[in-house]
């Protein structure tokens, strides 16, 4: 029998992945959920994190709630019952509120493993370079398809919010 620490995270091969959770929470904010999401489950992967489960799982629920909210929106307006592009515009801010909202979840849930982690001498990389990256990438991901729906579902708070 070992002594075990409630958010101890465990030991795994990708450990020299692993970032501080402030870095996937700052990608759904500048990027979008397209990078921040599956950054978040590498992450929890990486870091061995006891609560992956969980935070794969909000992930889940995240990307469904976004695609959910997105499609009501979207057909509403489709049928005009949303007249005021003020409002349009409001509601598209719940939906980025609510992406937003996970992802500092996530980051909560994730940050007490993290602070294990990196109490025991546990190697984190920087996010500067991924960041700079998603924000190359960011404009040919928005791209790949011609519907609001997915500008919706994957891009920050420019991508939507306008």
């Amino acid at each position: 029998m070992s002594y075990a620490i409630a958010d101890e995270p465990h030991d795994t091969p990708w450990k020299h992945l692993v970032v501080s959770p402030a870095g996937p929470l700052l990608a759904e904010i500048v990027v979008g959920s397209w990078m921040s999401l599956p950054w978040f489950v590498v992450n929890a992967i990486a870091l061995g994190s006891p609560t992956k489960r969980k935070e794969i799982a909000l992930c889940v629920v995240q990307l469904l709630v976004t695609a959910l909210l997105g499609s009501l929106l979207l057909w509403a307006d489709d049928r005009e019952l949303i007249e005021n592009r003020t409002l349009l515009q409001l509601a598209m801010l719940v939906i980025v509120t609510w992406k937003i909202g996970i992802a500092h979840a996530l980051t909560t849930i994730q940050s007490r493993a993290y602070q294990v982690y990196e109490l025991d001498g546990g190697p984190a990389r920087t996010t500067t370079f991924v960041l700079s990256g998603g924000i190359l990438l960011r404009p040919y991901v928005q791209g790949l398809f011609d519907d609001p729906l997915w500008d919706i579902i994957v891009m920050g708070l420019g991508g939507v919010v306008g």
